[in-house]
């Protein structure tokens, strides 16, 4: 996707926001380019990661959705879904997107989850409350 030079210069603001740990700017820099690009996989998944960052799981999960909607083949995208369904306990979505991602493609990072999680089950020690290595 080609980006405009406002969009590239706004964008750059919200990683300099980002480095100054300025969520709440990075995040408000980041819903204004959302609404002016709502088709970009990148400003989706990038404002996911932020909310994620603030708490804003919900929020976040619906545009990783998008994110992973625009660009299928993204396995950063898709494990930014994952984990972020996994967090809110939403296991069968989470697995559905893990299903859904390597049925197109092959993901190191979800076979390492795969066989962690095998482990655990095998060991008898993995509660509903366990999470995926990040």
């Amino acid at each position: 996707m080609k980006y405009t030079d406002h969009e590239k210069k706004q964008f750059a603001l919200a990683q300099e926001r980002s480095k100054l740990n300025d969520l709440p700017g990075t995040i408000e820099i980041l819903r204004n380019l959302v609404a002016e690009n709502p088709e970009s996989a990148m400003f989706n998944a990038t404002l996911a990661n932020s909310l994620k960052a603030e708490g804003d799981i919900d929020t976040a999960i619906e545009h990783f959705q998008k994110a992973v909607k625009l660009a299928p083949k993204s396995e950063l995208y898709s494990l930014g879904l994952f984990h972020s369904l996994w967090r809110q306990e939403k296991r069968e979505e989470a697995f559905d997107e893990m299903k859904r991602f390597m049925s197109i493609s092959d993901s190191d990072d979800y076979r390492a989850i795969i066989a962690e999680m095998n482990a655990k089950w095998s060991d008898d020690t993995l509660s509903p409350e366990s999470k995926p290595p990040e």
